[in-house]
């Protein structure tokens, strides 16, 4: 699937990223998520840390907010508001995920 430019902008603080309808998801043992877009038929796995993203993605939280949740999990991680910015950009190019204003 081909990124288009939207696709690859980084997320606003002003949107606040939502579960796109039609996205099936599910928990496994280890923490991972594995979701399912029902209209494109393709499957993703989320490790735990994209997991915890996708679980953010709440329609309440920023992705600043998003990114200090798991910032206070990660302390030691410095990269935490690009790790949270890249798997936003990566759920929204692979059409899961949604965002509202």
């Amino acid at each position: 699937m081909k990124a288009n430019r939207s696709d690859t902008l980084p997320p606003s603080e002003a949107q606040r990223p939502t579960k796109a309808p039609g996205v099936l998801d599910e928990l496994l043992a280890d923490g991972s998520i594995v979701l399912f877009h029902t209209a494109s038929r393709q499957l993703m796995t989320l490790n735990p840390a994209a997991a915890l993203v996708w679980e953010h993605c709440d329609g309440a939280h920023t992705p600043s907010m998003i990114a200090a949740e798991l910032g206070a999990l990660f302390p030691d991680v410095e990269s935490v508001a690009d790790d949270v910015t890249s798997i936003l950009r990566q759920l929204q190019a692979r059409g899961v995920l949604c965002h509202d204003s």
